[in-house]
């Protein structure tokens, strides 16, 4: 009878099992296993030769390969080629069993720790997996301490840099490498930079992607809102250098942005002083959902800042929190104006005739929309959308015809409740000549009612279903960024919220 191959064996119940002794060189990197044993499952010989030369042909592969590469000794092993044998691993002990438990699922922190031991390992060693020697243990333990502050991600790239340092403090003895902090060279024309000029930083590469053709740099009202982000963040940093903050810096920025009061101006020059943007009152805080979006705005730049290694402090060592669901009677049911701000929008250079010497035109909805907005209530893209048509007579009455479009026509009218209706038009705006405007527009052949000076602002990424910017884009930004229309007494912040009542 044909003897069995030193490869295959049978336990005392008649199943075969594969063996195959691991060479001396590759044991070190496992761990000092000598040898791979696992059953083949079958108590027929024939299947068991099959299956045992399969194996046989796939370890020796593995073998060959890492071998070759040990022995030259160029490189050391890749990630790719550890990975490689690293797969054999799980089949390099005997079946598991309940007296042989399978090994725990890894935590997300233990998985990261592995994965620094095994850089560190790489760079003290040349390879991965190769067991660190004794005497370059304080090295690896110093050089976890250091890079505690990097993504692992990035520990390929700093950790050479880490180890110059720490051989550099123990020539010149001017530090001990215990003590050596985490390394940031920070470029000197940065170094007085606060978060607004990191922002500013941010936007110039925005600018210079002219293969984007989203985000801040193309968007009028998203530049703007991020701008003011920007000089908020910077006066809750207390207008420090990026480099010079501090984790308690960090979290003292997040847990005050919750805080902030509606209506506050941040300013850079002169620097505002942090404790004017906040407030404990509930009822005075901004909204929930523009606090959540400013906390994401600190996060993007905190992390632009770690990029341009001004700071080493991460996003998931601080305690983040969103603000849940926010109510109060102004979110409720809106901030009436009082007389005196009705008094201010009315008594404008518009309504008094008078226009600044640098204004050289003007357009009817200046005039208008304020006046159509309290006379109806309606919202700002409703007036600012209307066509001539929309002016129309109901019973004999004239009325508005506030109604929406087809979302797929082009440049769709909407409605946000999407109910129409028809609202009877004042008489005051009569006596104040608006159907004679009206008149004049069809005359002229317009279609908008409006069509002076607003114009309909494409959506983002090619939604036409539920299109934010539409045709009051202009008019909002004339209204709440303008200041020369109104007088030294106006409050153009609160135009816009005007015409939405």
């Amino acid at each position: 009878m044909k003897p069995s191959p030193s490869y295959l064996t049978r336990n005392r119940h008649g199943t075969f099992y594969f063996r195959i002794v691991i060479p001396r060189p590759l044991r070190a990197l496992l761990h000092g296993q000598r040898e791979v044993r696992r059953t083949l499952k079958t108590d027929s010989e024939r299947l068991a030769r099959k299956r045992a030369r399969q194996y046989v042909a796939r370890y020796e592969a593995v073998f060959d390969k890492v071998l070759n590469m040990v022995e030259r000794d160029e490189l050391g092993l890749t990630e790719a080629d550890y990975q490689e044998l690293m797969e054999l691993v799980p089949d390099f002990s005997s079946p598991q069993n309940e007296s042989n438990p399978a090994e725990p699922i890894l935590s997300d922190k233990e998985i990261e720790a592995r994965q620094r031991r095994r850089e560190i390992e790489r760079l003290l060693t040349g390879a991965y997996g190769r067991p660190i020697p004794t005497e370059l243990e304080q090295t690896a333990q110093q050089l976890l301490e250091l890079s505690h502050a990097y993504q692992p991600t990035e520990l390929r790239a700093i950790l050479p840099k880490l180890r110059d340092e720490l051989a550099l403090g123990r020539l010149t003895g001017t530090r001990t490498a215990s003590a050596l902090p985490a390394i940031h060279r920070v470029d000197p024309a940065m170094a007085n930079w606060t978060l607004y000029q990191v922002w500013q930083h941010r936007l110039e590469l925005d600018k210079a992607d002219t293969a984007e053709k989203s985000g801040q740099a193309n968007y009028g009202g998203s530049l703007e809102l991020n701008e003011r982000f920007a000089r908020v963040m910077t006066v809750l940093t207390n207008h420090k250098p990026v480099c010079e903050l501090s984790k308690q810096d960090w979290q003292a920025a997040y847990d005050t942005a919750r805080k902030m009061k509606v209506g506050a101006e941040a300013s850079i020059d002169p620097p505002t002083p942090r404790d004017d943007l906040l407030t404990d009152d509930p009822e005075q805080m901004v909204g929930h959902e523009r606090t959540n979006a400013f906390i994401d705005a600190i996060k993007r730049m905190q992390h632009h800042a770690r990029t341009l290694d001004l700071t080493a402090v991460r996003e998931d060592e601080l305690r983040i929190k969103h603000v849940k669901k926010r109510e109060s009677a102004r979110t409720r049911d809106g901030k009436p104006f009082s007389a005196p701000d009705i008094e201010a929008i009315f008594s404008s250079y518009i309504y008094r005739g008078t226009p600044p010497a640098n204004r050289t035109k003007a357009y009817p909805f200046w005039f208008w929309l304020p006046l159509i907005a309290y006379f109806t209530g309606a919202r700002t893209n409703e007036i600012a959308q209307l066509n001539t048509a929309d002016i129309r007579e109901v019973d004999g009455h004239p009325c508005f015809d506030f109604c929406p479009d087809d979302p797929k026509a082009f440049e769709a009218k909407r409605i946000k409740t999407g109910e129409a209706r028809q609202v009877p038009i004042h008489p005051r705006l009569i006596e104040l000549g608006f159907l004679e405007y009206v008149d004049s527009q069809r005359q002229a052949k317009q279609k908008k009612l409006f069509g002076d000076g607003l114009t309909y602002l494409p959506p983002r990424n090619g939604e036409t279903d539920h299109n934010k910017e539409g045709w009051a884009k202009a008019a909002s930004k004339f209204f709440n960024e303008s200041l020369l229309w109104l007088n030294d007494s106006g409050h153009p912040d609160r135009a816009l919220s005007f015409a939405q009542q």
